[in-house]
């Protein structure tokens, strides 16, 4: 649903300013990789303006978002010192593997472990998924502007529009300070939020609109550096819009029609 008041304008808005100021600055300061913070933290601001405080133990599969934004601003805290190597990859499974069992109902005994595996393992494999296809200039932005769209189209009842609604924000703060989601601090926890509201929806009523908007963000990514070697200039980009489009008009369709 869109905002129907200040409180829930002012999270994206917050999550914009605090992440082109946090970029921004750290990039004038020349240090990029302290500046890729400024997605995770606007981020964090953002959704915990719109949901409340953390929650340890959500009774919403959307209240789960404020936890996993903090879990992913101090995972990506160690990349803001520029290192990479087996860090990078270390933080990235455990990043991967938190959203997946977070998302998935945080489940501890056997019984909900098997039950939970699908949806985790999906999570798990996605993450790692975004955080790869989401540096190059812009594609992460599309992904998320392609989300959004996807759950407007869907017509998701909750939290979940204005929860994607902030982290495009975040991610467009981020890119409007200049380096984007180039660097490793602001892709890991973009690919944390993203991965998690793609899947809440489908988790949290699993109807044939959301899987279609599931697959809006992906095309961008999935797609996008294979068309842009195969094509150059405005095609290239035209076609991701387009693939990214009819999932959205699917979901629309599946929503009202369906």
């Amino acid at each position: 649903m869109l905002p129907d008041s200040m409180s829930e304008v002012a999270a994206p808005l917050a999550a914009l300013l605090l992440a082109l100021t946090w970029a921004g600055l750290f990039r004038w300061r020349k240090r990029p990789a302290t500046a890729g913070l400024g997605l995770a933290l606007g981020a964090l601001l953002g959704v915990t303006l719109l949901l409340g405080l953390v929650y340890p133990s959500p009774r919403q599969l959307a209240e789960r978002l404020p936890l996993l934004a903090l879990a992913g601003l101090l995972l990506a805290l160690p990349l803001a010192s520029g290192r990479r190597g087996g860090l990078l990859v270390g933080l990235g499974l455990l990043a991967a593997g938190f959203t997946g069992w977070w998302m998935a109902g945080a489940p501890l005994t056997e019984a909900d472990l098997r039950r939970a595996a699908p949806a985790g393992l999906a999570l798990l494999l996605l993450v790692p998924l975004v955080q790869l296809e989401a540096a190059p200039p812009w594609r992460g932005v599309l992904a998320a502007v392609a989300l959004l769209a996807g759950l407007l189209a869907s017509d998701i009842p909750g939290p979940w529009v204005m929860l994607a609604m902030t982290l495009l924000a975040a991610a467009l703060g981020q890119q409007l300070a200049g380096g984007g989601l180039a660097g490793d601090a602001a892709r890991l926890p973009f690919a944390m939020l993203l991965a998690a509201l793609l899947a809440g929806p489908l988790l949290a009523r699993g109807a044939p609109a959301d899987w279609a908007a599931a697959l809006a963000p992906l095309a961008p990514l999935l797609l996008g550096a294979r068309l842009t070697a195969r094509l150059k200039g405005w095609r290239a980009r035209v076609l991701i819009y387009a693939l990214a489009g009819v999932p959205v008009a699917v979901a629309w369709a599946l929503a009202r029609l369906g």
